[in-house]
């Protein structure tokens, strides 16, 4: 090919480079080095550190790497694999011209030798630091945890990890570090060794040394993250949550995990909804049965025509002494907690929403309540309140999102059935007597809703029931013309709440507590998914309809009677709101 073509290509890069933007949005600020702040761009010196797009090795970048890179992507010359991982600028495995785009951009901003967060970001990756200072508790145990295979073969793949000392002997700590893991990703595949190579990074600068907001960030702490949100992110409980023992490197993937269920939950690219504020970073002080309220004003009945789905927003932060957000602000035990709406003067309330609180962490959840939509009908001015039984201490942002997803019909009025918390005993079901609602004639769809959980464990003989022994719930249609039922055999399951498939749908990890452990319809630091079911082909039209229910306590293959509690202890209970769900 000859140099005329080249100079073609290249002037076409550098004419396009400047109206070409960023694939995903880097945040300006305002920065700081609290946990939820934005964080600012840093440069981290790394071992053996090439300059990016440098693909001839010659420690400069100019025209010259141009010209191979165009020459690899036009086949005219091929690059072994490190070339490949030095001109894949932007990490996202392909060597194309966006990142010839980039290179130009470094050519004429200038660039600095290192790894760059600002220049490397692209909003689809998370950063986790992982600090050895022996004066910080858990920190040698963190750096020398045997579990560091794990780590590698348990992480998603768009999570960095960023290895720091601050002691003196920095250098050869890192340098042993990355020795470590060479050996792990040397019986790698080739892809997988790529992989790390461009996703391990080891700094051998003190930590004091470093010239950059990390040395405050990384101050008392044995490692911190930043998610896909560019968000300084705490890092919890790194021991097993049964035994209270040991330091598992490999429960960094936890947080990995987790960064993905909050982006994918909270940022809803493809979506467009309008949005209601409720509460915003408000202090919560919280004890037995304390509520906080706020009257939120609704759109009219015509606008909430538009709509046909609704889904709640909740971060539940902790204070810290500075009113930051902290961990250590938090509550020790798991809670419940929920959301009301009520009428204006605070009378005639309705719970629809649930979540359960973590074990001294913050969660941040995204939930689907669209058939609770009948219950903000006809629109105007509505109480939200918001209760966490115990003693909770909290930052509380509430929202709620409104969607036009044009289905056919939207929730239009709702019928309430059970709504208390019951103790469940041999007399459950007596305490659970059967509901009559009425579907009018133009309906077109009825649903059954609820929020259902078990707690509680009673006394010997109790089977731990209600939060972890499996119950079956069972729901009857006009004497028996249709029945349905929930149970919850994950309540029997040692592991369930800590798995990465459980994590990923939104259990805030690494919990100060046992939040591994499966429970009746929860896990701690998770919101409560509403439990729907389709009822319409087993109703009667313009006319009364009759639901039933009882429960049981679900043994091997057999449903027996629920236990006797003797008082010393939690009584088991089942928590449960639910409704008729009407739509026209």
């Amino acid at each position: 090919m000859s140099f005329k073509k080249y100079k073609y290509v290249l002037l076409t890069v550098l004419t396009f480079s400047f109206s070409q933007n960023q694939y995903q949005e880097w945040s300006e600020g305002p920065y700081g080095t609290e946990f939820f702040d934005i964080a600012a761009p840093f440069t981290l010196n790394e071992i053996n550190s090439s300059i990016p797009g440098d693909v001839n090795s010659d420690e400069i970048l100019n025209v010259l790497d141009l010209i191979q890179l165009v020459g690899h992507i036009l086949e005219t010359s091929e690059f072994d694999s490190n070339q490949i991982s030095i001109a894949d600028i932007n990490n996202d495995s392909i060597v194309d011209i966006l990142d010839i785009i980039s290179i130009v951009n470094m050519i004429i901003g200038g660039y600095q030798i290192g790894w760059n967060f600002e220049n490397e970001w692209n909003g689809y990756e998370s950063y986790i630091f992982i600090h050895y200072n022996t004066a910080i508790a858990g920190s040698q145990a963190l750096w020398l945890s045997n579990t560091k295979e794990s780590l590698l073969n348990d992480s998603p793949d768009n999570v960095h990890y960023f290895f720091l000392s601050s002691r003196s002997t920095a250098e050869s700590d890192v340098e042993g570090m990355a020795n470590v893991f060479n050996e792990i990703i040397q019986e790698m595949s080739p892809e997988m060794q790529d992989h790390w190579n461009n996703h391990l990074h080891f700094c051998p600068v003190r930590v004091p040394e470093l010239d950059n907001w990390l040395v405050d960030a990384l101050e008392g702490e044995y490692a911190i993250g930043i998610d896909r949100f560019q968000r300084i992110k705490q890092i919890g409980y790194l021991g097993n949550p049964a035994s209270f023992t040991g330091t598992y490197m490999n429960y960094l993937t936890h947080e990995a995990v987790y960064y993905n269920y909050e982006h994918n939950a909270l940022s809803e690219p493809l979506s467009t909804y309008d949005e209601i504020e409720v509460f915003n970073r408000t202090p919560y002080t919280g004890g037995w049965a304390a509520t906080i309220s706020q009257i939120v004003t609704f759109p009219n009945e015509q606008i909430l025509n538009n709509y046909d789905k609704m889904s709640v927003e909740l971060l539940r932060g902790c204070p810290d002494t500075n009113g930051n957000y902290s961990d250590q602000g938090c509550d020790d035990y798991d809670r419940i907690a929920r959301m009301y709406i009520c009428e204006e003067d605070g009378s005639e309330c309705l719970e629809i929403a649930k979540w359960i609180t973590p074990f001294d962490r913050q969660p941040h959840s995204l939930t689907d309540i669209s058939p609770m939509l009948s219950t903000i009908r006809p629109g105007g001015s509505k109480m939200i309140k918001f209760q966490e039984s115990g003693w909770p201490n909290s930052l509380l942002t509430l929202k709620f999102r409104f969607y036009d997803e044009t289905s056919e019909s939207a929730p239009t009025s709702h019928v309430p059935l059970w709504n208390s918390t019951v103790q469940f005993n041999p007399d459950y079901d007596e305490n659970r007597p059967p509901q009559v609602f009425n579907v009018p004639q133009n309906a077109t769809k009825i649903e059954f809703v609820s929020f259902l959980s078990g707690h509680g464990w009673g006394s010997a003989g109790c089977f731990n029931c209600c939060e972890f022994c499996n119950s079956r719930h069972t729901f009857i249609i006009n004497g028996g013309t249709h029945e349905f039922q929930k149970s919850h055999p994950n309540a029997t399951d040692n592991n369930y709440c800590m798995e990465l498939g459980t994590i990923i749908q939104g259990v805030v990890p690494n919990q100060y507590g046992t939040w591994g452990y499966g429970r009746a319809g929860w896990c701690p630091g998770m919101d409560v998914a509403p439990y729907i079911v389709d009822i319409t082909d087993h109703v009667e039209f313009g006319q009364d309809n009759i639901i039933d229910y009882e429960a049981c306590r679900v043994s091997g293959n057999s449903c027996v009677a629920p236990p006797t509690c003797q008082g010393d202890g939690y009584c088991p209970e089942v928590a449960m709101s639910s409704y008729i769900i009407i739509y026209e």
